[in-house]
């Protein structure tokens, strides 16, 4: 058997599977049946070139930059890490959301000034409402975490659901999407990129938001119109932003969210941390050996 794999990879699965040809590099196998990387290498024009491939393992959660279509149209397995971000992107959100509600912004403008000023506003979280468009993986660990605080959590969903596990309710639909974000302090977005979530938040829907209330973005920049998020920020009709992806990337110098001071950015980084690679290697790992003695793989995308 052959595999193409990214590089970075290559010595540790070269030691546990022996018997296995790696490439880090498609020119050199055509007769690679599974990839195992990032975007680039799974991009239409490369897949076309290995006509004996079988599966893809792609190094993220979001598939939004793979052509679907032609994957689907041949019948590959693709498989992503839905499960290996879901850690740290949950805890990047709760800080984005501690970060405003006890000021953490205006108290670290203050020491650099050496100003004390114990008279600045701060909101306890116990009590507030939380909606969390998608309610996927990455979702579910935010809700895990937001629940001790007494967080009222919302979901919201593209198809009915009775309930799931850490969410007070969920909702779906038009309508279900408008009373989320009509009744929530923090709106936070986690949902895939599709044809259905393009500029999903909008000025009709940000508009029915209350002027307290913040929204987070840590799924992709186009699930919100960005130009209608910065109107409302602009004009205060809405509190605050903590935006880890963009529409584009990297974010323009000359952008104005670099300059508001009710937007907290971070260089889609939010999922960025060292445990990443150790369970990189165990799923690689796994999806190798399943893929070999033709078991179940993990993270189908389906």
């Amino acid at each position: 058997m052959k595999i193409i794999i990214d590089k970075h990879f290559y010595e540790i699965v070269a030691k546990e599977f022996p018997e296995i040809e790696f490439y880090t590099e498609i020119d050199q196998c055509p007769e690679a049946e599974a990839v195992i990387g990032q975007p680039e290498l799974m991009q239409k024009e490369s897949l076309e070139k290995l006509p004996d491939l079988r599966w893809l393992q792609l190094f993220r959660a979001g598939f939004d930059m793979l052509d679907m279509d032609y994957i689907r149209k041949r019948g590959l397995i693709l498989c992503n890490g839905k499960d290996i971000f879901s850690i740290p992107i949950a805890e990047d959100v709760v800080c984005k959301i501690l970060m405003h509600n006890t000021n953490a912004f205006k108290y670290l403008e203050n020491k650099k000034s050496h100003i004390w000023d114990n008279h600045l506003k701060r909101n306890e979280l116990n009590g507030q409402t939380v909606g969390i468009i998608g309610t996927g993986s990455i979702a579910t660990e935010i809700a895990k975490r937001l629940q001790p605080f007494g967080v009222n959590i919302l979901g919201y969903k593209k198809t009915p659901v009775i309930s799931m596990p850490f969410f007070d309710e969920i909702y779906a639909g038009k309508k279900g999407l408008e009373f989320v974000m009509s009744n929530s302090d923090y709106i936070v977005v986690t949902a895939d990129l599709n044809k259905g979530t393009y500029h999903l938040i909008n000025k009709d829907n940000i508009k029915l938001m209350k002027e307290t209330a913040s929204i987070i973005n840590i799924a992709r920049g186009a699930i919100i119109n960005e130009g209608d998020l910065k109107d409302a920020l602009r004009n205060k009709a809405i509190s605050y932003a903590g935006l880890d992806v963009f529409e584009v990337e990297p974010l323009l110098e000359n952008d104005d969210l670099w300059d508001m001071d009710n937007v907290y950015i971070t260089p889609h980084a939010c999922a960025l941390v060292k445990q990443n690679k150790y369970r990189w290697e165990k799923l690689i790992i796994k999806n190798i050996k399943n893929f070999i003695e033709n078991e179940t793989l993990i993270n189908v995308v389906k």
